[in-house]
């Protein structure tokens, strides 16, 4: 099996070729000019809801509302495509994240992943 087709590998797939990983999501950036400064995956949804995945923000531009902003358009994107509910998870160490995230009404919920010490949570759209 080659190791693009073996769902557990997602992760190491998303450095050796994204184009292939989020062909179905929408991939959000924020840019300052013509520079990305910070990113967000919003999956195409499944079962009637969609995740959210990857967001990032480049440290020199933090605390200026651009994840926020990406949230905001994750949410609308979400909305958009007709699904009931937005997911993600979160490492319990990222306390600001988990913050930023119950600001936005997301609420922590039962586990989906294995991993220990991964918060999952969602919100209705």
């Amino acid at each position: 099996m080659e190791l693009a087709e073996r769902p557990d590998h997602r992760d190491r797939r998303v450095t050796l070729a994204p184009r292939t990983v989020f062909v179905d999501d929408a991939v959000l950036l924020a840019l300052s000019g013509d520079t990305v400064v910070g990113c967000l995956v919003v999956t195409a949804p499944t079962g009637g809801r969609s995740e959210i995945k990857r967001l990032w923000t480049d440290s020199a531009f933090r605390a200026r509302g651009i994840a926020s902003g990406l949230l905001g358009a994750a949410l609308a994107h979400a909305a958009e495509s007709g699904v009931s509910g937005v997911r993600l998870s979160v490492w319990k160490w990222r306390t600001g994240a988990i913050a930023l995230y119950e600001r936005l009404g997301f609420v922590i919920t039962e586990s989906w992943d294995e991993r220990d010490q991964l918060i999952c949570m969602e919100r209705a759209v």
